[in-house]
């Protein structure tokens, strides 16, 4: 239940997601009074939670060199099992 006139919303959004396409946190009134936390720790923290909270992987991708390297060796390897078979 959020009481009072006024409150700090931070609002995360991941258009990717499956089913849900933003989550809202509440900030405590005394987060950056009494705990001296940023405006960007909150955001850190927002984004953490919500990534922990859907399952969200950050998945690393290769670099395009890896691919392309990848390909050559393919076609490379599929050439020189066609001059074998010939």
């Amino acid at each position: 239940m959020v009481k009072g006139l006024s409150r700090r919303v931070v609002m995360v959004r991941y258009p990717e997601a499956g089913v849900f396409e933003q989550a809202l946190f509440v900030v405590r009134d005394d987060a950056s009074v009494t705990r001296g936390v940023s405006a960007d720790e909150v955001l850190a923290e927002a984004c953490r939670i919500a990534q922990r909270q859907t399952g969200a992987k950050t998945r690393k991708r290769w670099p395009p060199l890896a691919y392309t390297l990848l390909g050559a060796g393919g076609v490379g390897i599929a050439w020189g099992v066609s001059l074998l078979l010939r």
